[in-house]
């Protein structure tokens, strides 16, 4: 699995403007969104601790999946088994015209200890994002 966000703008305030995109067994999906780092780190930091339980789900949502809203991004971890086997969920929706509405949705099967390592490299990144893309590559 390939997670990558890239900043594409920065307001006064903080708030970036992100290209998210990820890839894994023939399926992807890529959305720009707009965050402010501490949401991204806090959600970094609370995979690092996951699964505190058997039914344990972190979710990361912006934005709406309202017909007029511009972008949505959901991101869902789980435990989908009793012996902790785990997985990553993406779902977006990008509306507009036919020619550039798109939605995807799929889930990636990884290890605990993989999710820890994408919410210590994410929170880290997150906390002092300049003009670099977060690059996770499950496999490395």
């Amino acid at each position: 699995m390939l997670l990558t966000l890239e900043p594409l703008w920065r307001d006064h305030d903080g708030m970036l403007e992100l290209r998210f995109s990820m890839q894994d067994s023939g399926f992807a999906a890529e959305v720009n969104f707009y965050n402010y780092p501490e949401a991204i780190e806090a959600f970094g930091r609370t995979l690092q601790e996951f699964p505190r339980s058997s039914t344990d789900e972190v979710v990361f949502e912006n934005g709406s999946n309202s017909p007029n809203a511009y972008s949505w991004l959901v991101l869902r971890v789980f435990v989908f088994d009793g012996v902790g086997h785990s997985a990553l969920e993406v779902e977006c929706q990008r509306n507009g015209t036919r020619l550039v509405s798109a939605r995807s949705r799929f889930a990636v099967e990884l290890e605990p200890a993989t999710i820890n390592r994408l919410g210590s490299q994410l929170a880290n990144w997150a906390s002092s994002v300049g003009g670099q893309s977060f690059v996770f590559d499950s496999k490395l």
